[in-house]
């Protein structure tokens, strides 16, 4: 959870290793949504440094921040709608509007309002859920608060409503998930059954205390309670397995258990009120003293397993962790172009392409790919002197009009390269939106090493793209492609390309 920590399965009703064997031909199951975790830390919306506690951090991101937050949530959302998800829920840890620098550093509810802009700049149907990381929102946040320093002694007492000694509930509405029902519109909630889902993380013993006798279950409450008078909504609150052992009062008030996963474990489904709940991993590594906790991404094959299982495996929603925890090499973002062994990526947007595979749209129609998202390149002129998005040498350049970045400084032969996209139908008209202030240019595109047209770009200068036809191609129903586009001579710049 961005660095937030693993915790054990709970119930005996969780259920791990193996995938279970796959659907006969022609029978899909149908599919709850799938959602992922995603952490905004300072570190992350500043693009590093990636240090947690001498870890070795394999995950690091392909996208560079400019310092520009808006710039960062619209390469993001452009990342999970690439990755066909249902839903994000952001691993939230409140607001603090006593100590907004320190307090506010790291999943701050309040910068929702930014990821939903993003989402809407985008125009994607993309939902929004919570991670309430508690033992930070709650715990953490009333330390700094209370007693201007952060951590978790003392803890938090789960009994005192009002917050006269070391608890108090308005941490977990007031300053938390208020700001989430406020910055969030309701048409763009993830729901279940019409309502708006909260995940709450874990209410152990080593960050709270007096949790039971119904105290545990009264703070629940007391947030419905709320949701219902302030903004009408009934919220489904799905809640970690040590809510219920804490209290378990709490079954009476919960809509959802989750027992995330651990390393023996990797997956888990917990069966509640009739419906199940699922929640996976990627892959793991933290190592530092005498800890070492590793799940062996296996090139993307223990994530193929792990969502066979959840996904396809009956679960009514199931939730990833964790898009951009780089801290514990579970993230799933668009990783470098690099080796394997540096990344634990085959390639950088696998990720993206297996979460697609086991989406709500996993073939789609008609898709958008932004050209500085290439898997691999070939470059001939110069390298990028000046790297923004991505420092590997493919030369990545801000497109003003539409807020985004392209590739540009192009090269007679030079090409840009995707694997694994995933193609709906039998066929594609690809476009590509192109600019250049020189007469001549030409390009073609290649799918699955059979070459398109070679096709002129009209020069209407740098900041104005045009959009031109590339070529029909023809393929198997629903299947995945390696999709290439040959820079047949220089000066050109690619936004995007289209099927």
């Amino acid at each position: 959870m961005g660095g937030s920590g693993l915790q054990t399965a709970g119930a005996a009703t969780t259920t791990g290793g193996a995938a279970p064997a796959a659907e006969p031909a022609g029978v899909a199951a149908a599919r709850g949504p799938l959602g992922v975790t995603f952490g905004f830390s300072g570190t992350t919306l500043k693009g590093g440094p990636y240090n947690n506690q001498g870890n070795a951090i394999y995950n690091k991101p392909m996208f560079r921040p400019d310092g520009n937050e808006a710039h960062f949530w619209d390469s993001y959302v452009e990342e999970l709608n690439t990755a066909g998800v249902s839903f994000v829920a952001p691993t939230i840890r409140g607001h603090i509007p006593s100590n907004p620098q320190n307090a506010n550093s790291a999943g701050d509810t309040t910068k929702l309002a930014d990821l939903v802009a993003a989402i809407r700049r985008s125009g994607s149907g993309l939902k929004v859920s919570a991670l309430d990381d508690t033992a930070a929102s709650l715990t953490d946040h009333k330390n700094l608060d209370k007693h201007g320093k952060g951590g978790y002694d003392p803890k938090f007492d789960v009994g005192d409503k009002n917050g006269t000694g070391e608890g108090g509930y308005k941490y977990i509405w007031d300053y938390n998930l208020r700001h989430y029902f406020e910055a969030v519109p309701a048409d763009m909630r993830q729901t279940i059954d019409g309502r708006p889902v909260i995940y709450e993380w874990s209410l152990g013993d080593a960050m709270f205390t007096n949790q039971g006798n119904g105290n545990a279950a009264a703070m629940l409450r007391y947030v419905k309670d709320r949701a219902k008078a302030e903004f009408g909504v009934d919220p489904f609150m799905i809640v970690d397995t040590a809510w219920l052992n804490e209290d378990p009062a709490v079954a009476d008030v919960a809509d959802g258990v989750d027992s995330w996963f651990n390393m023996s474990q990797p997956y888990t489904m917990e069966t509640f009120k009739g419906k199940k709940f699922a929640a996976t991993v990627p892959g793991f590594h933290f190592a530092s003293g005498s800890t070492n906790m590793n799940i062996d991404p296996d090139h993307g094959n223990t994530f193929k397993k792990n969502l066979a299982a959840t996904v396809d495996g009956g679960a009514a929603i199931t939730l990833v962790e964790g898009f951009t925890d780089w801290e514990e090499n579970a993230a799933m973002w668009r990783g470098r172009n690099a080796p394997y062994d540096q990344t634990h990526y085959d390639y950088p947007g696998q990720m993206l392409n297996i979460l697609r595979q086991c989406g709500p749209n996993p073939y789609p129609a008609h898709r958008t790919i932004q050209g500085e998202t290439a898997d691999s390149y070939a470059k001939n002129g110069a390298g990028n002197g000046n790297p923004v998005y991505r420092d590997d040498g493919l030369t990545v350049v801000r497109t003003e009009p539409n807020n985004g970045w392209a590739v540009g400084s192009t090269a007679s032969g030079d090409w840009v390269q995707w694997n694994e996209v995933a193609l709906g139908g039998t066929s594609a008209d690809i476009t590509l939106r192109m600019s250049t202030d020189q007469a001549g240019r030409q390009v073609r595109v290649v799918v699955d090493g059979k070459a398109g047209p070679v096709t002129a770009v009209p020069a209407a200068g740098w900041e104005n793209y045009r959009t031109v036809n590339a070529g029909h191609f023809t393929f198997t129903q629903n299947t995945v492609h390696t999709v290439r586009v040959e820079f047949v001579n220089g000066g050109l710049n690619l936004d995007s390309w289209s099927s």
